[in-house]
């Protein structure tokens, strides 16, 4: 028995779902609320549309005020104060103010305001306040590091379902929830009509499915005698999830998709195999699996990936042109840029051949650039300060914070695949996929802060499994 304990003690926390161990209720009834929001939010249509956005930034402000309530009647207070969070504060802050300012009567450029389309910065400052809200709130449940980890592996069980339903409406007639698709004919979206913003979607279940993988490889070899903990059950079911995902990334199509997938991959197993007792089996034991869904998935299903990363010449020559035709916008308001969410309206002012004039181009197809034209070199840095910042947070509390590896690799490889993929396309500008990029970001910086006091409401250092 006290063999037993010791292995338990050093395979770290214990995973608890919401309502094990001590801890006030709002932070429970928060946890649960949290993922059912993340199951449904990419639900209709990416949720890509300005309806869904409304909805989505009231069920988050309710779900806020909720919060709020419930901490009063429990007499209890929040796990992370705004004290806490200086930097990631005043970024937000500064990012509200910027867009607040594009839709002031300020008359420049002969225009009674900076933004040229002022109802769609309001409506993107209405999506980044709900995104602010929202990673707030993630941070107060995810700060409890057994129900960080909890969290990582229910977003994997709902991103498996997602992956799983897609592969079933491509293969039963090529549909979105029933409904006949008018893009993307042959290739995976799931509920998103983009397949790029789908792959970005299933790459952070990979990423997840990835770390949890080795981590249940590790704590196999010492928790092999604990009959509490299954963990070749758990390997078997983690690789079920993660072969859900590599199928229907593959099959979405998108080069880049894959492309930022694996490098999420690689940054997650990297950080997990430096912190892993047992390196060379777990290594064995990673590699095996990987390769080998790798190399039946893809030669399943991966035909129209390979055609598509066969013939690639003439549509990257396109994007190059675009991306240049792009920066032409960004240099005639480089320090005000033409508005939030009016890249639509204003790229009409330098679209020319190549870039084909036969459709509308309504998105950059690269984040940064998009950014930049609409907010301006200072304002559209911001958020990318911000990803920047935490990255690099959470790379400095992994050469730290071995022990706890898993809560900080995981979203430091979702912000890897965002920033990899946002190179190319446009995935973190579709609420399906940012509301989850915020959601691991919030996780990975809720466990990066300084272990709290004895008051009552905060988080316990992790190796303990309390509130």
């Amino acid at each position: 028995m006290a063999v037993v304990e010791r292995r338990r003690a050093q395979s770290g926390p214990r995973e608890l779902a919401p309502g094990h161990g001590r801890g006030s209720w709002p932070n429970r009834a928060l946890a649960v609320c949290v993922l059912i929001f993340l199951a449904l939010v990419p639900v209709p249509l990416g949720s890509n549309r300005p309806v869904f956005w409304a909805i989505t930034a009231v069920a988050v402000a309710l779900l806020g005020a909720g919060y709020g309530a419930a901490l009063l009647v429990n007499r209890d207070r929040l796990r992370v104060g705004f004290d806490e969070i200086t930097l990631a504060t005043a970024l937000f802050i500064t990012q509200y103010f910027y867009l607040a300012i594009q839709i002031l009567p300020l008359s420049l450029f002969g225009s009674p305001m900076i933004s040229v389309a002022p109802g769609s910065t309001l409506l993107m400052l209405i999506r980044t306040a709900s995104y602010g809200m929202f990673f707030f709130l993630v941070l107060q449940v995810a700060r409890n590091t057994s129900r960080n980890i909890f969290l990582i592996k229910a977003m994997l069980a709902i991103g498996s379902l997602h992956a799983l339903a897609g592969l079933v409406m491509l293969r039963s007639g090529d549909t979105i929830l029933g409904l006949k698709k008018w893009a993307y004919l042959g290739s995976a979206t799931g509920t998103f009509v983009n397949r790029n913003s789908f792959a970005t979607f299933l790459a952070f279940g990979c990423v997840a499915a990835t770390g949890l993988l080795i981590d249940a490889l590790n704590r196999t070899q010492s928790d092999v005698r604990d009959a509490e903990s299954p963990q070749w059950r758990r390997v078997a079911i983690i690789v079920v999830a993660f072969a859900f995902m590599v199928a229907a990334l593959v099959a979405t199509q998108s080069r880049m998709g894959v492309v930022a997938a694996v490098c999420g991959v690689l940054v997650v197993a990297g950080y997990g195999l430096s912190a892993s007792r047992r390196q060379t089996l777990t290594f064995a034991g990673i590699g095996i699996v990987i390769v080998g869904g790798l190399a039946a998935i893809g030669l399943l299903n991966s035909q129209g990936l390979l055609d598509r990363l066969l013939f690639t010449d003439q549509s990257w020559s396109i994007r190059f042109a675009l991306y240049q035709q792009v920066v032409q916008l960004i240099m005639q308001r480089p320090w005000t840029g033409f508005g939030g969410g009016s890249f639509e309206i204003v790229f009409s002012l330098v679209h020319d051949l190549p870039v084909g004039v036969d459709r509308v181009w309504d998105k950059a197809h690269n984040t940064y650039l998009a950014l930049w034209a609409e907010l301006g070199l200072i304002g559209g840095s911001v958020p990318i300060v911000l990803w920047a910042a935490m990255a690099i947070k959470l790379h400095k509390a992994l050469k730290t914070n071995r022990a706890n590896w898993l809560a900080l690799a995981v979203p430091l490889g979702v912000l890897t695949v965002g920033a990899t993929h946002s190179l190319v396309d446009f995935s973190l500008e579709i609420q399906g996929v940012t509301y989850w990029f915020v959601a691991f970001a919030a996780m990975g910086l809720a466990q990066t802060l300084e272990p709290s006091g004895s008051g009552q409401g905060r988080a316990t250092p992790p190796s303990r499994s309390s509130e």
